[in-house]
């Protein structure tokens, strides 16, 4: 099935404390989140987890921001032979992954009668995922789902809580977590639903927009069936400064692998 990979890099950024949007923040390696996550891809296309059509990536609005991870684009574009077409954002997430799905469409021509054409939504900000994701993501789509989405389960204890008169929190309640799983990406739809999806909740307007977490919502909420497949722990989502410490811990030539880990 041809698939075009659809990275979400328009991120801000600000919980990292990076100084840059978070797409341009460097891991220990001085290599971009952007570049490594690109390069995730490209290793999922060379093991045959994907059939890549081309990548698309959404930038972040800030001019400076933009031009420096357009070359980031086309320095990876010319070194791996991969086309990759980079657009800005949005001022939502929603905005954003829309305006990178007319890129994907336009990258991907008309489709043939009975013909599916794949979209990996894939944030920039888990770098590390490995192929084996990107394939668990791919079968279940080849089997016929118009979504799928890797997940891990959740081993914390989950409560709600609610404000109380004092201004502290009380907990009112605590989840089964057998039944809770992070979700991760990359996120796999087939095109045109996936595009179905965001134009019905572009017309429930901004709130319904600005309720978007990620793509799976959008297809729940137009009645599809989302597979879960396997995530990975190394599909973790870099948001705080501590993640940035654990993926450089990770890239650390030093650090054992998971093979040694378990010796």
């Amino acid at each position: 099935m041809n698939t075009t990979v659809l990275i979400v890099a328009a991120g801000s950024g600000s919980r990292l404390q990076a100084g840059v949007p978070k797409a341009l923040a460097a891991l220990g390696d001085g290599r971009t989140l952007l570049e490594h996550c690109l390069e995730s891809v490209a290793a999922a296309h060379a093991s045959g987890a994907i059939e890549l059509n081309a990548v698309a990536v959404v930038l972040p609005s800030r001019q400076g921001a933009a031009a420096a991870l357009e070359d980031v684009c086309r320095t990876f574009a010319a070194h791996r032979g991969i086309t990759v077409r980079s657009v800005p954002g949005g001022a939502e997430r929603a905005d954003s992954v829309r305006a990178g799905l007319a890129a994907v469409r336009a990258l991907s021509g008309e489709t043939a009668p009975g013909e599916r054409h794949a979209v990996l939504v894939h944030d920039a900000a888990r770098p590390l995922v490995p192929p084996a994701v990107f394939q668990a993501v791919m079968t279940a789509l080849g089997e016929g789902a118009a979504a799928a989405v890797p997940a891990i389960a959740v081993v914390d204890t989950i409560k709600t809580a609610a404000g109380t008169d004092s201004g502290g929190e009380r907990v009112t309640g605590t989840l089964d977590r057998s039944e809770l799983r992070a979700v991760q990406t990359p996120q796999g739809f087939d095109l045109s639903a996936l595009e179905a999806a965001h134009r019905r909740a572009e017309r429930e307007g901004p709130a319904g927009a600005a309720a978007l977490t990620d793509d799976a919502m959008a297809m729940e909420a137009a009645g599809h069936p989302v597979a879960v497949v396997p995530g990975d722990p190394l599909g973790f989502k870099i948001t705080t400064p501590l993640d940035l410490m654990l993926a450089n811990a990770l890239l650390d030539p030093s650090s054992p692998t998971p093979e040694e880990r378990h010796l």
